[in-house]
């Protein structure tokens, strides 16, 4: 190549030996020899051409390494030699694909700086490169500043910026986008319409959907399965199932192809209408139509089923499933196995877990995920059965699956609820031993479970421990507190303790609460004065009971029904019949549902003091 360039007479034979020997190497070194070996060549005066440059960084790219590409052209930048736009794509796009958006952007610039002038190519790849690294916004930007310079790029170009645009909810702006594309002298494609339409569809706005449906058919696009499952998607998040099953019978009379996705929608929509049959021939239409129903559209029926409460049918549908060596997921267990426990057959639902350990759904030794284990816990301690929560949740910590607190705390509610305060208090250290954080929430469930069973002590204990560390109570925990406090009262009433003494006892208990609760700057809602008004009409101070009372309204809240019934009761117990009158009165002028217990008290005694007189 020395000697070439002292003999060569002219210029063009000098470029074609340097492309010929450029070309060369890339299929016989590596791109770091081959970036040397230019630099060599240009050290001894060759320049080569744009297009040979572009051999080099296309070879540099295609290794995958965008640090090599960089390198190429610092050692073309070095020597100063002419770079075209297809050399910009070349850049730019080895950046893109490693997510260098910011890099990208900064070569971009520089390259223009030098003289690169981008071509419609080279724009339409930088735009669609900055949309896949995320930079919506940007890509964006130079969208509109090269269309006000009248600068057209391809259409992936508007598609890519209108689809990151709608990802990110940015309706308005993607429809705008489209406006301008059409001024711009270009045809509106089906992609646009496709994005706006979907996007529009999973905001629940059916208007905008219809309105892009019919430009896109009236622009000569014919829907495809995936814009018309975006539109039946579209009625059923708005609860339209009739509409759903109805469009779908339309699309499949006009001879559109029907996908999986279309025929697990319109499946969905009749199982939500309680149409288990016309479900059911769907699933049968797919395979004769050649189409494998696959785990979602199983699923769908067996949750139809279970909504309906029909489990023989939906354990059926589920044998089927697995006849048809369809593998169902956490997801199908979780639906059948709550299919089983709102009918009570908890068995069956321990037998679906041992099922799930047989088939390989559980690995790395879950049985299940925390979700769907403590879906049926929850379940369970609704029906009040925490014997199976219990034996659920001892199932998943030998699979080291630790339940959440919620889990724990509906737990320990279950067992307080039947008084079991042994296993409650089991659970909550387990709960504490795990290091999960216990908030308020679980020390008023537990508190409240020994104020029912009528262990005030151990309520107050805990109460103090929960204080102690560091966790305020709420206004709850000192309502169920104070309502302990007046049931121990009323308990003690029948052990023969004086009036007196209660009394006392009583007051001093309410007062170290209300001081604490001044304390921890915690304001008493209406159920706490319910309790505390309730509290004072038993023991006898009605002064302290209607103060309360009308400390209540002079705060602004709102008494209801228990807060009058437990004055007007407390009233009555005492004969004060013209008081609790009026108070009737005031709270039917209110336009306050009377409790009903208020109502019987108040008429027993007006018609005890009719008979009396």
């Amino acid at each position: 190549m020395d000697q070439l360039r002292s003999t060569c007479t002219t210029s063009y034979a000098l470029l074609f030996a340097t492309d010929c020997l450029i070309k060369t190497c890339t299929t016989c070194c590596s791109a770091q020899d081959t970036i040397g070996l230019f630099g060599d060549l240009c050290r001894l005066g060759i320049v080569p051409a744009a297009w040979t440059c572009n051999i080099l960084l296309k070879f540099a790219a295609e290794g995958g390494d965008s640090e090599v590409v960089v390198s190429a052209y610092d050692q073309i930048k070095e020597f100063g030699l002419t770079l075209d736009a297809h050399a910009l794509v070349l850049i730019t796009r080895s950046l893109f694909r490693e997510k260098k958006a910011d890099k990208a952007f900064q070569m971009w610039v520089e390259m223009i700086e030098m003289g690169v002038k981008p071509d419609v190519i080279a724009y339409s790849s930088f735009i669609t490169g900055l949309c896949d690294c995320g930079k919506v916004d940007l890509a964006y930007a130079i969208l509109q500043e090269i269309n006000r310079e009248g600068i057209q790029v391809e259409d992936m170009a508007y598609n890519t910026v209108m689809d990151g645009l709608c990802k990110e909810m940015r309706l308005q702006e993607a429809e705008m986008l489209l406006e301008n594309k059409t001024r711009q002298g270009l045809t509106p494609d089906i992609y646009g319409y496709s994005y706006l339409i979907r996007s529009y569809g999973k905001a629940g706005n059916l208007l905008k959907v219809l309105d892009h449906y019919q430009a896109m058919v009236s622009h000569g696009f014919e829907t495809n399965c995936h814009i018309a499952s975006y539109l039946l998607q579209c009625f059923m998040k708005l609860g339209m199932t009739s509409q759903v099953t109805e469009h779908f019978q339309k699309l499949r009379d006009s001879g559109l192809h029907l996908d999986g996705v279309l025929y697990n929608i319109a499946m969905d929509a009749y199982c939500k209408d309680g149409n288990m049959d016309e479900a059911v021939k769907l699933l049968r239409e797919m395979k004769a139509e050649g189409l494998t129903p696959d785990r979602v559209h199983y699923t769908c029926v067996i949750k139809g089923y279970c909504l309906k409460g029909d489990v023989p049918n939906a354990r059926q549908a589920f044998e089927v499933m697995l006849k048809a060596n369809v593998k169902p997921d956490v997801v199908t267990y979780n639906i059948l196995a709550s299919g089983f426990c709102k009918n009570g057959l908890v068995t069956e639902v321990f037998d679906l877990l041992d099922h799930m350990a047989d088939r390989g759904v559980a690995k790395q030794g879950k049985f299940v995920d925390r979700f769907a284990c403590s879906k049926l816990m929850n379940d369970l301690c609704r029906d009040g059965n925490a014997q199976g929560a219990s034996t659920v949740c001892s199932m998943m910590l030998e699979n080291n699956v630790i339940p959440d607190v919620i889990s724990y705390t509906k737990l320990i509610s279950a067992y307080c609820q039947t008084g079991d305060m042994h296993n409650a208090l089991l659970w909550f250290h387990d709960m504490v031993q795990r290091g999960l954080s216990v908030d308020v929430i679980v020390y008023t469930v537990l508190m409240n479970g020994y104020c029912k069973v009528g262990q005030m002590e151990e309520a107050c204990k805990l109460f103090d421990q929960m204080t102690s560390l560091g966790i305020k109570p709420d206004v709850i925990a000192y309502t169920m507190l104070l309502d302990g406090h007046l049931k121990e009262y009323l308990q003690r009433c029948w052990q023969g303790v004086s009036k007196e003494r209660r009394i006392y006892v009583l007051r001093t208990k309410q007062n170290r609460l209300l001081s604490s609760m001044k304390k921890m700057e915690i304001k008493p809602d209406v159920p706490f004065y319910t309790v505390l008004i309730d509290g004072y009409c038993k023991a006898g101070d009605f002064e302290k009971a209607r103060g309360e009372f009308d400390e209540v309204l002079q705060k602004g809240l709102t008494p209801d029904q228990h807060v009058y019934a437990a004055l007007i009761c407390g009233y009555c117990s005492q004969g004060e019949i013209e008081k609790a009158q009026d108070l009737f009165e005031e709270m039917v002028d209110r336009g306050i549902k009377p409790h009903v217990l208020a109502f019987s008290v108040l008429n027993q005694k007006t018609l005890r003091e009719r008979q009396y007189k």
